[in-house]
């Protein structure tokens, strides 16, 4: 006699794929999540946050820092010079036009505009020609009255680690300031955040407030005529 057969059954399997790619992404994220962390803390001894930007009464003095060395911008001589040209320039005082003019005082009108166009030539062609070189930069007077600096190629600033040295030129034109009446205001090119820190560091030491704004590497300098603020930091 044959033995009954039994019939097997067939459950439906169950694929643990998805659930362990999500388990394994997850365990990722948390392991990436805790070393960015750790480094977090580990360099949280060396962080310097910069606070919000403040206004200050005080009277900037300003640097710029490119190819990673250090250029008093702010030159009392230079301010002279200015003082000097802006003394003899023609006081253009501009005409008064009614919007009505009678026919007999027309050419008068004419003639007021006349001389104030040839008031402003004579001006703009003062301007043209000043040129200040300090061997660092050569300073001119812009189309609009900004004074530009073009950076002498040639010119040598001080590097992060000549700025470390306490007989350096950036230390020793801190030192003919008066923290209680300027603030120091760097401009910082791409390539130079390393001088500009050690800089920092120094005019803190020496009680400076210190403010900074970053410029694109070839943008040229210009200052407008109602002169530049950088708020402290």
């Amino acid at each position: 006699m044959r033995g009954r057969r039994i019939r097997k059954t067939n459950h439906p399997g169950q694929n643990l794929d998805s659930f362990l790619d999500i388990l394994t992404n997850t365990v990722g994220v948390l392991m990436f999540i805790g070393l960015f962390l750790s480094l977090l803390a580990v360099e949280a001894g060396t962080i310097i946050r910069t606070p919000l930007r403040t206004e200050t009464d005080k009277q900037g003095r300003f640097f710029e820092v490119r190819n990673n060395q250090i250029f008093y911008l702010s030159d009392p001589k230079l301010e002279e010079e200015i003082d000097q040209i802006l003394i003899t320039l023609p006081n253009c005082k501009t005409p008064e036009i009614p919007e009505n003019i009678p026919s007999y005082l027309y050419s008068l009108y004419m003639q007021q505009i006349e001389e104030y166009d040839q008031c402003i030539k004579q001006r703009n062609i003062k301007l043209e020609n000043f040129y200040y070189d300090n061997g660092n930069y050569l300073i001119s007077f812009t189309n609009q009255g900004s004074l530009k600096y073009d950076a002498n190629s040639s010119s040598q600033g001080e590097d992060s680690k000549q700025l470390k040295n306490e007989n350096s030129n950036f230390i020793n034109t801190l030192k003919q300031l008066n923290p209680e009446v300027n603030y120091l205001a760097f401009i910082v090119r791409p390539d130079s955040f390393e001088a500009f820190r050690v800089a920092r560091e120094k005019a803190w030491s020496l009680g400076f407030e210190v403010g900074w704004e970053p410029i694109s590497q070839d943008r040229v300098l210009v200052f407008g005529s109602g002169g530049r603020s950088i708020g402290v930091q």
